[in-house]
């Protein structure tokens, strides 16, 4: 369930760029240019979707930064109040010996 919600998530970012000029920055990384309210606003709707609270790395009066886990690994999403929204998937690392899922 969880996979489905992030694939959900990136095809909503990916339907979003298409009108936000996003540029891929890697495979796995996107960048949009977005306000910072409908990026806050696409964090709660996956974790709501997902039924997780985001876990969240950065919280400053400039940027707010999630990571979303999925069972093949997560998604960090940061949000920035000068209108900028960068995704990135990554995989879980096989090293690590862990699984994304709690």
């Amino acid at each position: 369930m969880r996979a489905l919600a992030v694939t959900s998530l990136l095809g909503v970012f990916g339907m979003v760029s298409l009108g936000a000029a996003a540029r891929a920055e890697e495979a796995n990384t996107r960048i949009a240019a977005m306000p910072y309210s409908d990026c806050l606003s696409i964090i709660a709707e996956t974790a709501q979707e997902t039924g997780e609270a985001p876990v969240q790395t950065v919280s400053n009066d400039d940027e707010t930064t999630v990571r979303i886990n999925a069972s093949d690994g997560f998604v960090t999403v940061s949000c920035s109040r000068s209108g900028k929204m960068v995704l990135t998937k990554s995989p879980v690392p096989a090293a690590a010996g862990q699984t994304a899922a709690r």
